[in-house]
């Protein structure tokens, strides 16, 4: 479920800021159109079907010729030049800034739609992304492995029809280009009722999952974290118990050996929380978990038996570091004084990132943490104390920061969410920072209409990947997807691609199978570019 998972965690906090402010309401462009109206557009796809804005394009259409002096033709929210009106068609030229999708005409009150048209461009669906039907649930994060490979993680039960009798229930392993990988096999994961929000691999190349699961494959007792092998299977191990007394039995009916009930087969990692793991982080060898959590979990296993756990529980506060064991590491965020966690955040978290020299940079909606004000943004040093070196002013205090990335080619840092100032200075839910925490001054977000970027990705080139709930950049048509050049303006000749109908949880660059960059993005997306995709799915960016 939704409110189980990272998903919520960042939705709920862009929900919750997007009902108390004030947004621009852009309107359906289709509402009142008229079915039975002497203007009636052919389904035909227009000629030619695709082309670059000063093109001229021809659409089918019959009844429009009386309207010639009034009509007005729209692609992208931008008014397109008609060239020429006649009883079965329409011509018009392409505006500046459009992008793929249906346009309409205008004729006083009323709205007629046009059919598809596709507008050349820089950006396209990866079409050797071999991903088929793809997830048939939400796809919350994305690890690429050592062997080139991709581990996704979230609450789906199938991947390209895979799963069919044995639900895959949150974990696959997938080709870099989108396959799936047969091998890895899970033993129906985390089951119906679990979800995993994250994943890192381990210097051994074992993984390590979190999220809202009690147990994996067979194995129970889990609380919202393990350890597993490269071919999917959990990581066990044998550890001595407390025997339980046996009643009285017949002593040639045979049973469990002493030896037997005095050990059992456990979890390798032991360790966990009492709530949601929303991010996991491995660096300086230890392993960091964040979300929504207060309590520390570890089983004492020699003072348990098979059926009662003996458990040791630390109040923690939101995050916790642990060794690749899952023991607790107390040199990290820790008060030995009082046994327990620093105060965390007066609030929530929702995403956290890696810095040089092993600082976390953790983001959300909270106004202190550690009993520090703080504007929904903190960076902990390699101990998990406040980085002083770390100054982002008052940061965000009129909404959500959603999420945070960090570029180290560029070295910049980005931050999406629902705020509209950010240390003092207009943002639109959008900010780019330096690496000490101060703003990048050349980079200025523009108007964002019909909701909030959700997710952003700067790549190598210094191209930006916005993704969210918006319909509308610096008064351009921009639904759910755009890129942006690094000074914050709509990339020329990227914007090409229709709506993105969905949400974004993450996105990872990468390259086509030609070599061509590219960007692999997941989350809960049903179609992109007028074409069905099942939550995962690949663009290429043009040179």
């Amino acid at each position: 479920m939704l409110k189980n998972t990272i998903g919520l965690l960042l939705l709920s906090c862009i929900i919750t800021a997007g009902c108390n402010k004030k947004e621009d309401v852009y309107p359906d462009p289709y509402a009142g159109a008229k079915k039975n109206a002497p203007v009636q557009f052919s389904d035909e796809l227009p000629t030619p079907q695709r082309g670059s804005a000063g093109d001229q394009v021809t659409f089918k259409v019959t009844g429009l010729l009386p309207f010639k002096g009034t009509a007005r033709f729209y692609m992208s929210g931008k008014e397109a030049q008609i060239i020429s009106i006649t009883d079965k068609t329409v011509t018009v030229k392409v505006p500046d800034g459009a992008s793929s999708g249906s346009g309409w005409i205008n004729i006083g009150n009323d709205v007629y739609p046009a059919s598809l048209f596709r507008v050349n461009g820089k950006v396209k669906l990866d079409n050797t992304f071999r991903a088929g039907t793809g997830a048939d649930g939400m796809v919350l994060g994305i690890v690429p492995t050592s062997d080139s490979r991709y581990l996704i993680t979230g609450n789906f039960k199938l991947y390209n029809s895979n799963g069919v009798g044995n639900p895959l229930n949150g974990i696959a392993l997938i080709e870099r280009h989108g396959q799936y990988v047969d091998a890895f096999r899970t033993d129906s994961a985390v089951y119906r009722f679990g979800s995993i929000s994250t994943a890192v691999q381990l210097p051994d190349n074992k993984f390590l999952i979190g999220g809202q699961f009690d147990r994996y494959g067979r194995m129970k007792g889990i609380n919202g974290i393990t350890r597993i092998h490269t071919a999917g299977m959990i990581d066990t191990t044998t550890v001595r118990i407390v025997p339980e007394q046996l009643g009285e039995t017949d002593p040639h009916a045979g049973g469990p050996t002493e030896e037997e009930r005095a050990t059992d087969t456990v979890p390798a990692f032991n360790g966990g929380v009492t709530g949601v793991i929303s991010k996991l982080f491995y660096t300086g060898n230890r392993v960091i978990a964040i979300g929504s959590f207060f309590y520390y979990v570890q089983y004492y296993y020699a003072n348990s038996t098979k059926s009662t756990r003996s458990i040791d529980l630390r109040r923690v506060n939101n995050i916790v570091a642990m060794d690749v064991n899952g023991n607790l590491d107390s040199s990290y965020h820790y008060n030995l004084a009082t046994h327990q966690g620093e105060g965390g955040p007066q609030g929530g978290l929702t995403d956290g990132v890696v810095l040089p020299g092993g600082r976390l940079l953790l983001v959300g909606k909270f106004n202190k943490f550690d009993n520090t004000a703080a504007g929904s943004i903190v960076c902990l040093d390699a101990n998990g104390r406040i980085d002083p070196s770390f100054n982002a002013g008052t940061g965000a205090t009129d909404g959500a920061i959603a999420s945070v990335t960090y570029n180290p080619v560029t070295r910049k840092i980005m931050l999406t969410g629902t705020f509209t100032t950010f240390n003092g200075v207009a943002g639109n839910g959008l900010a780019m920072l330096n690496e000490d925490g101060s703003m990048v001054s050349t980079f200025k977000a523009r108007t964002v209409g019909g909701g909030s970027p959700i997710y952003a990705l700067q790549m190598k080139s210094g191209l930006i990947a916005v993704a969210g709930t918006f319909n509308q950049y610096d008064n351009y048509t921009r639904e759910g997807l755009m890129i942006l050049q690094p000074d914050g303006s709509l990339a020329a000749g990227y914007n090409n691609t229709g709506r993105l109908q969905g949400l974004v949880f993450q996105m990872q660059e990468t390259t086509s199978a030609e070599g061509d960059p590219a960007i692999l993005i997941t989350g809960t997306v049903s179609s992109f570019d007028n074409t069905a995709v099942g939550n995962i799915f690949r663009i290429v960016i043009e040179k």
